[in-house]
C-alpha cells in the first residue's frame, strides 16, 4: 500500500504542478504559490476543531518543510528566469536523490530489483525535464548556486515532512503551511500599499481560480499521501521516496497530451526509463 500511495502522491503533485504552471503564464509565479498556500493554510486550521491534532515539537519538523519548500521555490524560479530552463529544471530534479540517500542512511533495504529501478526512476526523471547538452546552453555560477539550493531545499522537504507524518500527517501539513506563509509573505506582499509587487492587478477569472484551487489542493492532498506513505513505509522508505520523486514525468505528459507540447526524444527515453523504475520498484 505505501508504495501505491506513493505513486498516486507522485501523479497528483505533477497535476497540481502543472495546473500551478498554466496559472503562472497568466499571474507572478510568487503571487500563484503564497496565494494557493495561504488559501489551503486557512481551510487546514478550520479543521482543527473537528480532527483535533496533537500539537508538539514534531511540528517543527513541518515548518522545516514549509521553509525548505519555500526556499527551494523561490530559488527555482529565479534559476529558471536566468536559465536556460532546459538545465535548470532537469538538474533540480536532482532533488529526488536527497530523500533516497537519506531513506537508505537510515536502514532502509531494497533488493538488486528496486535498486535498478530506483536508479531508472531517477534518470528518468532527469531525462523527462527535457536536459539540452549542446554547445552554447551556458549556466552562470549564480544561476548554478541557485539551482543547487532549489534541489537541496525540495530534498530536505521530502526529509522533514516525512519525520513530522512519523506523528501526524494533519499537524505536519498545517505547520508545512504555516512555514510557507511565513517564509514567502514579505516576498508576496511588497509594495502591496503602493500598488506594486506581485498581487498587484491579478485578473481572478473563473479560469482562473480553478487552477489555483487545483494547484493549492492538489498539492496539500499529495502532501498528504506521501505523509501516510512514509509513516508506513517501514523498510522500504527508499522505494517510496523514489516513487514520490516521479511526479515532473506526469507534468510533461500532461504538457504533451493538453498542450500538444512535442517531446524530444531524450524525454521520451526518460519517460521510458522511469516507466520501467516504477515496474522494478514494484515487482
Amino acid at each position: 500500500m505505501p508504495p501505491l500511495l506513493a505513486l498516486v502522491a507522485s501523479l497528483v503533485w505533477g497535476s497540481s504542478d502543472f495546473a500551478g504552471s498554466m496559472l503562472s503564464r497568466r499571474w507572478p509565479s510568487t503571487a500563484v504559490v503564497f496565494l494557493g498556500t495561504l488559501m489551503v493554510f486557512v481551510v487546514l486550521t478550520l479543521g482543527i476543531p473537528l480532527l483535533h491534532p496533537p500539537f508538539g515539537a514534531y511540528q517543527l519538523y513541518g515548518l522545516g518543510a514549509g521553509f525548505a519548500v519555500g526556499i527551494g521555490l523561490a530559488c527555482f524560479y529565479r534559476a529558471m528566469a536566468a536559465g536556460p530552463m532546459s538545465l535548470v529544471a532537469p538538474l533540480s530534479a536532482t532533488s529526488a536523490a536527497v530523500p533516497v540517500l537519506w531513506a537508505l542512511a537510515r536502514g532502509g533495504h531494497v533488493d538488486a530489483l528496486q535498486g535498478a529501478g530506483i536508479v531508472l526512476a531517477f534518470a528518468g526523471v532527469i531525462l523527462a525535464s527535457g536536459p539540452e547538452l549542446r554547445e552554447g546552453a551556458l549556466v552562470s555560477r549564480s544561476t548554478l548556486l541557485l539551482t543547487l539550493v532549489s534541489a537541496i531545499g525540495f530534498g530536505l522537504y521530502y526529509i522533514f515532512f516525512a519525520l513530522g507524518s512519523a506523528t501526524s500527517v494533519y499537524g505536519t501539513v498545517l505547520a508545512q503551511r504555516a512555514g510557507g506563509v511565513i517564509i514567502l509573505a514579505p516576498v508576496a506582499l511588497r509594495g502591496l500599499r503602493a500598488g506594486t509587487g506581485p498581487l498587484r492587478g491579478l485578473a481572478f477569472g473563473a479560469s482562473a481560480i480553478g487552477l489555483l484551487l487545483w494547484s493549492g489542493f492538489g498539492d496539500v492532498t499529495a502532501n498528504s499521501l506521501y505523509g501516510l506513505a512514509t509513516r508506513h513505509a517501514g523498510g522500504g522508505l527508499p522505494v517510496v521516496m523514489a516513487l514520490s520523486g516521479l511526479y515532473p514525468v506526469v507534468s510533461t505528459l500532461l504538457a504533451r497530451g493538453l498542450l500538444k507540447e512535442r517531446l524530444r526524444p531524450v524525454q521520451n527515453l526518460g519517460i521510458l526509463a522511469a516507466f520501467t523504475g516504477v515496474l522494478l520498484l514494484n515487482a
